[in-house]
């Protein structure tokens, strides 16, 4: 069963996710994230499995390897063992062992069978024979400030489901207007949660989100979590319900080989600066984070 609207404890795993995300280098014990979710240790780990439908060893194990994934390909001369080291394992023998499992092939043959420019091909891959075409408004370095978000989040298969994106919206902001929480200042954005292409669809993970300046008293499945301050790459583009996919190639694909960046393992996301929709296009920036 995966977390949606009518599940009574989303306010709680989601909060346990967000730590354990925001943790991975230390070492997380049932009893430490019973506490986060308050549920007693006997409960917690039979709720979590419950509402994610899967176990908490599997989701920890799951992002520790696939962020990992996602650095060995990000920065090609970081040494393989501080990599492990940054996702929680004790060692490199560990790594090694839970990584040929996942993936039946060691983490140093795996950077090199999917290198930044093999990755790059197999997206063009994926796309060929369709239009691709898209231009940027403007595209810029942007180094941006933590800031707090209440959000809505969704687990599952989302590519290409607009309606699904709308109702998420529209739940958030019925939620915020309801309590006053919406000003000319509120942003909003969609933060994915995994790292490149090798989340199952069923466990892919997004959050809806607007920032707010105050504490807020969450409720239900409303929750709050903090976009993380660095630097970023933004691309401006107008686009329609279609187009979304045109910005993110656009960007992996046509920009990033060519800045000189490289990429760093915070969330991509999408940032809409005016929620309204003009004609049949909207506005939406895509921001990459950089090093």
């Amino acid at each position: 069963m995966h977390i949606n609207d009518e599940n009574p404890y989303v306010e709680q795993i989601n909060k346990v996710q967000d730590y354990i995300e925001n943790h991975l280098d230390k070492h997380l014990t049932i009893k430490q994230l019973s506490q986060i979710a308050n549920f007693s240790e006997y409960h917690f780990q039979r709720i979590f499995g419950f509402v994610t439908g899967e176990s908490l060893y599997r989701f920890i194990k799951r992002i520790r390897l696939e962020k990992a994934t996602y650095m060995l390909l990000a920065d090609k001369e970081r040494p393989i063992i501080d990599i492990a080291m940054s996702v929680g394992f004790v060692s490199q023998a560990s790594f090694a062992k839970a990584f040929k499992l996942k993936y039946g092939i060691s983490a140093s043959s795996y950077r090199k069978i999917n290198g930044v420019i093999n990755e790059i091909n197999s997206i063009e891959e994926n796309f060929n024979g369709l239009d691709m075409s898209i231009e940027p408004l403007n595209i810029e370095i942007r180094s941006e400030k933590a800031t707090n978000l209440i959000y809505t989040r969704y687990t599952g298969s989302y590519k290409g489901d607009s309606e699904l994106f709308s109702r998420l919206f529209y739940k958030l902001y019925h939620w915020a207007n309801q309590r006053k929480l919406i000003s000319v200042d509120s942003r909003w954005f969609v933060i994915y949660h995994d790292f490149g292409n090798e989340t199952d669809e069923e466990n892919l993970r997004l959050s809806v989100c607007m920032s707010v300046d105050r504490n807020i008293a969450i409720s239900g499945d409303i929750s709050v979590l903090t976009l993380s301050e660095g630097l970023y790459g933004v691309g401006s583009f107008m686009v329609d319900s279609s187009e979304y996919r045109k910005a993110w190639y656009y960007m992996y694909t046509k920009w990033l080989p060519n800045i000189g960046y490289k990429l760093d393992d915070r969330f991509s996301f999408e940032h809409y600066p005016l929620l309204e929709m003009q004609g049949d296009k909207r506005l939406v920036e895509i921001y990459i984070p950089i090093v």
